[in-house]
């Protein structure tokens, strides 16, 4: 394609092209309007011609002499472009042959009817008039010539054409190539020069100017930014020298974070496990509070040092880091290990006072079970939480609908659930109700858990299954109750939970699983 050309031959081929076909149509308007033109006027002279002969040749017809008419017509070998007359009588349709003028032996004899005379074509161009005597019309003349004139001519014009066209094209070529030295070579030069950098990495290197153009203006942009591109590498070697060691610095204060983090993990697996058997007391909850609030800060401090680790790396890969960059980049790591580092001394005090806190481990069977049956059951165990209050609990649940799944799980989400409800939907003692439906939809068992307490706002429902988070820190609130129904409805059950709540306007539990049937 034209496009992929390199560009000494687009500019050849861009001239000597538009020479070669702006000259073709022009000759060939040319040749074409003068072969009509010299056409025509062969044409009007002939028919001149043709009157003349026709009027000489009314007295003879009108005597029946074709001799005579013969005679006079013979005085057109005086044009030897003539080659036949044809002198007809009769009505037009059924006229014929009077006499005729045939010049040599090559001509062929007129027709012997009207009728049988052609139309003009290329080589013979044939014109034709009537015979008057007054009012009568007599007869016809048909007078043809040779057109080989004509052509001839045009032969001559047309090679004439032919010769100045490539005597264009010769030209051309010679002015493109003085085109392409002025043009493509500037721009060739560039190019070599481009090749070299990119091939070498020498950013000292700079490219040759040839002129105040835009091709000028363009080889003293590219040497600018080649200037920039050295000095950015300058910049970027120094930084990364300085990167490195903050970097050797931020991995062992990681290391001693995540060890830090390890051991919290693993005493959040603990203050969980022992959720799951009983309340936490105060004492707990008190340690879990004050063990996330650290911990939170040093986990939150080291995203964020990591987030602006990924973004300064980024920026050095691309080529955009800045000095001005990399100095927040510092402060920003200076900052946050500081408060890594004093946070997490304070997490590690209060991790290794509690350590020695005593956690029962429990484990779930799976087994097949009546659904109804176990919610009457487990909601009996609940009695005593609910002997002193205005709360009615209902549970909607066909007798035969039955399960194959963990019984413990479900008791211990059903449980957690009324308790949270006991704790902060009915917070002043308020008269309620909570409804628990379980129905079976497809395979799976779906319970939907609500009660018409005060409900919770966006954010609190947001974070709800969020661990040690609550509204009722120092209230006997531990903010595992709800982690724990989530893990085990993931976990245990296989399943989803969804939690919907306004305020004022209570809140809707529901949970799917499948049903192991």
């Amino acid at each position: 394609m034209l496009r992929d050309l390199p560009i000494q031959r687009k500019i050849l081929v861009s001239i000597v092209g538009t020479v070669t076909i702006v000259l073709v149509m022009i000759e060939t308007v040319f040749v074409l309007y003068n072969w009509f033109s010299v056409r025509e006027t062969v044409q009007k002279n002939l028919l001149a011609v043709a009157e003349v002969f026709s009027l000489n040749t009314t007295a003879a017809m009108s005597f029946s002499d074709s001799q005579a008419a013969e005679e006079i017509l013979s005085s057109l070998r005086g044009m030897p472009e003539i080659h036949r007359a044809c002198l007809y009588q009769g009505e037009t349709k059924q006229a014929q042959l009077f006499a005729s003028y045939v010049r040599g032996s090559d001509a062929k004899d007129c027709p012997l009817s009207l009728l049988d005379v052609k139309a003009s074509k290329l080589q013979v161009l044939t014109v034709n008039r009537d015979v008057w005597l007054g009012s009568e019309r007599l007869g016809r003349l048909v007078i043809e010539r040779q057109l080989s004139d004509l052509w001839a001519s045009t032969r001559l014009d047309i090679m004439l054409l032919l010769l100045m066209l490539l005597l264009s094209v010769g030209i051309a070529f010679v002015i493109s190539n003085t085109l392409q030295k002025l043009i493509a070579g500037p721009i060739l030069a560039l190019l070599d020069t481009t090749r070299k950098v990119s091939l070498s990495g020498d950013y000292s290197l700079r490219a040759d100017k040839h002129g105040d153009d835009e091709v000028g203006e363009l080889i003293d942009g590219f040497n600018v930014m080649l200037s920039h591109i050295a000095t950015r590498d300058t910049d970027l070697a120094r930084a990364k020298e300085e990167l490195t060691l903050r970097i050797h610095q931020a991995d062992a204060a990681n290391t001693e974070l995540r060890k830090a983090v390890e051991d919290l993990n693993r005493t959040q697996k603990q203050l969980v496990a022992t959720e799951k058997m009983a309340s936490l007391g105060g004492l707990v909850a008190g340690v879990a509070h004050e063990v996330n609030t650290p911990v939170g800060v040093s986990v939150t401090a080291a995203s964020t040092l990591r987030a602006e680790s990924i973004e300064a790396e980024q920026a050095y890969n691309e080529g955009k880091l800045t000095g001005s960059g990399l100095k927040h980049y510092f402060e920003h790591c200076m900052q946050s290990t500081e408060i890594i580092l004093n946070n997490l001394r304070r997490a590690a005090d209060l991790v290794h006072s509690f350590k020695q806190v005593a956690v029962d481990q429990t484990s779930f069977e799976r087994r097949k079970f009546n659904l109804k049956s176990y919610f009457d059951e487990t909601l009996l165990s609940l009695r005593p939480n609910l002997k002193n209050t205005q709360i009615a609990v209902e549970i909607d649940c066909e007798a035969s609908l039955e399960a194959n799944s963990v019984p413990g799980a479900i008791s211990q989400i059903f449980t957690n659930l009324l308790m949270n409800s006991l704790m902060h939907a009915f917070p002043g003692g308020e008269a309620g109700r909570i409804r628990v439906v379980v129905t079976e939809c497809d395979g799976d068992i779906e319970i939907c858990y609500s009660d018409d307490g005060c409900g919770m706002d966006e954010e609190a429902r947001e974070k709800i299954f969020e661990p040690f988070f609550t509204t009722k820190r120092g209230a006997g609130g531990s903010g595992l109750g709800m982690h724990i129904v989530f893990n085990l409805v993931s976990q245990q059950l296989k399943g989803q939970v969804e939690v919907l709540s306004a305020l004022g306007e209570g809140t809707e539990v529901r949970i799917r699983f499948p049903s192991g049937l």
